[in-house]
């Protein structure tokens, strides 16, 4: 299992922050940890909400059954709950401050809050939290109809066979250990098209044997770093983000594990990169792993 000892729920009662909730719980109760529960207040003229810190452990039940059943190892009144509001200019930086205190290992938000738009991420409080979080932060949109969390059955996870996705894959394994699930490892086959002005004829699409050897160095991949047998392997061409939300959207994936850069990111940089646009739009939630920051798995944490 990951080594996960304190389990960060940052909420603003919004309906994306409501829907994280039970993928937090889950977490900290599978891996014995503490739950932190922060609310940060913005001076920006906003209207203030009903809900006071600390939340009530019935309103807390409540979210966790807002899908069903809830979940059936999670008991609130055993979970050590720490809860705390905050006053600050800026939620992303109070958050990632209290991160930093108090060595929070994993961050579980809702994408949407007070300040996002339908299907957009930009500028708001997730997307700044990813951006600089020293921790893997677990995302979670509001707006659909997830899998309950402790029912994950298919995680995916793109390759692109750099450090950090490979990162990316440890975590994976070990999730799917937590919750007894099968890994998709996926590949994005991109064409190469030159710009007219080069003179250049286009390439041509890659082949068959192009796919063949990709599948064969995943399931490499596979045999080397997970070694178990529930794992498939894909490899499909086209535009990265879009081979990944279109796998997502079309195979039942409850959970992608995706690196927060591989070949083309910027140290401390989402903006830009194949994660940022799979975490705007991913159907399921996300678990992107920092290249720069802590790792989770059970052999770091010994060393």
């Amino acid at each position: 299992m990951l080594s996960i000892r304190r389990v960060l729920w940052p909420t603003d009662f919004s309906q994306g922050a409501d829907r994280a909730f039970p993928h937090a719980a889950a977490l900290a109760s599978w891996h014995d940890a503490e739950l932190h529960v922060l609310h940060v207040t913005e001076d920006q003229g906003t209207e203030a909400s009903d809900v006071d810190v600390p939340i009530s452990e019935s309103t807390l039940s409540g979210l966790l059954s807002a899908d069903g059943d809830p979940p059936p190892h999670v008991d609130l009144g055993a979970l050590p709950l720490v809860q705390e509001q905050r006053e600050h200019d800026s939620a992303s930086e109070a958050i990632v401050g209290y991160t930093e205190e108090h060595e929070i290992d994993l961050i579980v938000a809702g994408t949407h809050g007070r300040r996002g738009l339908q299907r957009m991420l930009i500028g708001s409080v997730a997307e700044e939290v990813l951006r600089t979080a020293p921790c893997p932060v677990l995302t979670v949109r509001g707006e659909h109809n997830n899998t309950p969390a402790w029912a994950v059955r298919n995680i995916l996870v793109p390759v692109d066979f750099s450090d950090a996705s490979l990162e990316a894959l440890r975590h994976a394994k070990e999730l799917a250990l937590t919750y007894g699930a099968q890994i998709t490892l996926l590949h994005a086959v991109e064409e190469v098209v030159y710009p007219s002005a080069y003179g250049v004829e286009p390439a041509n699409l890659p082949g068959p044997q192009v796919i063949d050897r990709v599948e064969e160095s995943l399931a490499e991949l596979a045999r080397t770093e997970i070694g178990y047998e529930h794992v498939v392997v894909q490899a499909n061409v086209g535009y990265a983000p879009s081979t990944i939300l279109d796998y997502a959207e079309t195979n039942e994936v409850d959970l992608v594990v995706i690196a927060t850069h591989g070949r083309t990111g910027l140290e401390r940089m989402l903006l830009g990169s194949v994660a940022e646009r799979v975490v705007r739009r991913a159907p399921a939630p996300v678990f992107t792993v920092k290249s720069f920051g802590k790792s989770l798995l059970p052999d770091a944490d010994a060393s």
